[in-house]
């Protein structure tokens, strides 16, 4: 009988809430509060009606409210504000503002704090009025909105006020920095920040393609979406690295920021793909980064790897050949990316652009960017295998310009088991034997210069039957006259002065690690640190090689106050001349010592030209966000190696626990208050070595 009642009562109820319309949820506050609520007996009226009938408080009288650090309401307020920017879609993260200040909100939900900002299916963006119940915090000395739940909202109306040039993407691509552009495109792909926060989109209408900056925009679209946005042209460079891109003439990444959303179709549609260009990942790699090509997409067959590091992953997508290529740009450890797992170790039709470049005083390398991955069973063509041969392993061991005799040997079969053939064949002819010739020996053909002059250079590739040809001039000529000094007198030199420009003649000993740069020996055994003005040598520089070059003799402090000696070394250098050879560094002036003298050596004498012989083992460090690798002695005594990451000595992975000598150069390029090491080379017991060639393998 009881049921029964309650049942009529209760469908007499929601006809009556039927004939009226919907009734506004309004949340209960909370009792006992520690804060008191400002004076105001009278709701507070809003013109638009958001906020009518609410005991609202403004953002200063928040602000106030929220306290000392450590100090957290134990009541709820209401606010109404106009939302300036959304931080993260993810968690409804905002900063929000009214007449009287702004403040930052740490999460929002819907009205009863049941569904996430993100689930909400209409939810309030930058720009639109909301009325926020909420706790307020001060939170290690933030002031705060938390827990926010969104009652109430209004959406902002968006006009284009005129100011905004309707243009095709590829018109937008062209604009100059500043302009004010309208488009219209496809959304292909969305980044992600730090947390998984969409951060922006890359933008694909039917003539180009760019990115465009935006959280607010990248957290209300999804791929497939057709919209109109306004925005201001912009090149991004990260403002610490301006300096630097200039160098290599890098403009920066070509994008759009500020966006507005004008129109969404709300449907998922395929991007145009007709006006995009196929090329290789070897191509785009070697693009200058003068041209402005990032954020361009282009369609190239690539293998994609991915490699497992501890606390992250990385994604690789290499060319054909397996080994040229780069790791895509991230800022989620990888995480961002977990969607390419499915084509690891495949070949694969990538749409891939370069995304930006990372640029330091020695280098300006492009960052990858996969829009879109297909595996369509990639199969290579073996009728290519010889244009193959001729463009991956043998025409770009050819310059166009030589001082010297190179004697570079070089490949006459290549195969590849990744692309299915064996046995290709290659063969060079000279027209002009009497500047440049070939000796063939079992080991490949070695090419030589004779007299001065120029002669053009045939390669050939062949594989059943089919071949491909491709030719190349190179010019000898006498190397221009320098004078030149030692290693030993370079050291010599005072460093960071008006006539600090050094030009020194000596042999290019092992890689610098973490930088961009090498170890340059004199014969004497002296040897001073090398960093070049641009990774472009390493491409015809080799360890061995006795070469002059020019560059600004540096005492390299972060700190120029700092009392430590930091590091003795040549910054900017620039190779004059290259004699090539394979001269082994002299080791005459190495010093032999332990783990424990190592760590010893005092941080404000110079140790920097010092090479050091110990006895040790290799020890690997994994954690859960980073990797290191130390020299460990029998005592346990550790020697700290110089380095971002323990991929930097993936050769030394062989020597793990065994006892081995290391030559270790002492460095200090961050003023610290210990010595650490570089290791240019393990001696074996055979009397062999093996030698630490990172930069020369990355270029």
């Amino acid at each position: 009988m009881k049921k029964a009642l309650l049942l009529v009562v209760l469908s007499f109820v929601l006809a009556f809430c039927a004939a009226c319309g919907p009734i506004r949820v309004v949340p209960p506050k909370d009792t006992g509060s520690s804060s008191s609520i400002p004076d105001t007996d009278t709701p507070t009226p809003n013109p638009g009606g958001i906020g009518e009938g609410y005991q609202i408080i403004t953002v200063q009288d928040a602000l106030e409210l929220c306290g000392d650090v450590g100090n957290i309401t134990t009541e709820r307020y209401y606010l109404l504000v106009t939302i300036d920017s959304v931080l993260n879609a993810n968690y409804g993260e905002m900063n929000v503002s009214d007449e009287t200040g702004s403040i930052y909100v740490y999460g929002a939900y819907n009205e009863d704090g049941t569904v996430g900002y993100a689930q909400m299916e209409d939810k309030p963006y930058k720009g639109d009025t909301v009325l926020l119940y909420c706790i307020l915090q001060n939170y290690n000395g933030k002031k705060e909105v938390k827990n926010a739940y969104i009652i109430d909202f209004e959406h902002a109306v968006i006009e284009d006020d005129g100011s905004y040039e309707q243009m095709t993407v590829a018109k937008a691509r062209e604009a100059v920095a500043g302009e004010k552009v309208k488009v219209t495109g496809v959304v292909a792909a969305i980044t992600y920040a730090n947390g998984f926060k969409p951060s922006g989109v890359y933008l694909i209408d039917n003539t180009s393609s760019i990115y465009v900056y935006g959280a607010d925009l990248a957290g209300r679209v999804v791929v497939g979406n057709t919209v109109t946005i306004t925005a201001t042209k912009a090149y991004w460079i990260l403002e610490d690295e301006k300096s630097n891109a200039a160098l290599h003439g890098y403009k920066g990444c070509n994008q759009l920021e500020d966006p507005t959303l004008i129109e969404n179709d709300q449907q998922v549609s395929d991007f145009n793909t007709d006006w995009i260009e196929e090329t290789t990942v070897k191509e785009l790699l070697e693009t200058p980064v003068s041209q402005d090509v990032t954020t361009l997409v282009y369609k190239v067959n690539a293998l994609v790897k991915k490699v497992e590091g501890t606390g992250f992953t990385n994604y690789y997508f290499f060319d054909i050949d397996g080994e040229t290529g780069t790791y895509t740009y991230t800022q989620c450890s990888g995480g961002d990316f977990a969607w390419v797992d499915q084509f690891d170790g495949k070949i694969c039709t990538v749409y891939l652009c370069a995304m930006n470049a990372k640029s330091s005083a020695t280098a300006c390398n492009f960052r990858l960017f996969p829009i879109k991955i297909i595996d369509e069973n990639y199969t290579f063509n073996t009728d290519n295998a010889g244009e193959y041969a001729v463009k991956y392993h043998a025409i770009d061991s050819f310059q166009t310009s030589y001082n010297a005799n190179p004697q570079t040997l070089l490949p006459t079969t290549v195969s590849s088991e990744l692309l299915g053939f064996e046995g290709a064949t290659l063969t060079y002819t000279s027209d002009n034997t009497s500047v440049a010739y070939f000796d063939i020996t079992a080991d490949g053909a070695v090419f030589n210069l004779g007299e001065y002059g120029t002669a053009n250079i045939t390669v050939t590739g062949e594989y059943n039957g089919k071949s491909y040809s491709q030719t190349v001039q190179v010019t000898f000529k006498a190397a221009e006259t320098y004078e030149y000094i030692t290693v030993a007198e370079a050291i010599a030199v005072a460093p960071n002065t008006d006539n600090s420009t050094v030009t020194v003649k000596g042999i290019v000993g092992p890689s610098v690690v973490n930088k961009n740069g090498f170890y340059f020996f004199g014969e004497d055994g002296s040897v001073i640190t090398v960093l070049v003005a641009s990774t472009d040598y390493f491409a015809d520089l080799n360890i061995g090689n006795e070469v002059i070059l020019r560059g600004e003799r540096e005492r390299y402090v972060k700190n120029d106050a700092s009392a430590f000696a930091g590091q003795t070394c040549i910054v900017n250098a620039e190779i004059l001349v290259n004699y090539y050879g394979n001269y082994q560094y002299s080791t005459a002036k190495f010093v032999e010592t332990t783990c424990a003298e190592f760590n010893a050596l005092n941080p404000n004498v110079d140790y920097s030209t010092t090479v050091f012989v110990i006895k040790a083992k290799v020890k690997l460090i994994e954690n859960a966000h980073y990797t290191s690798m130390v020299l460990i002695a029998e005592d346990g005594t550790e020697v700290s190696l110089y380095l971002s990451g323990a991929g930097q000595y993936s050769f030394l992975n062989q020597f793990i626990g065994q006892m081995v000598e290391f030559e270790v150069a002492a460095c200090n390029w961050n003023d610290k208050d210990n010595w650490r090491g570089c290791v240019l080379a393990v001696r074996k017991a055979d009397g062999t070595k093996v030698l630490n060639t990172l930069n020369f393998d990355s270029y």
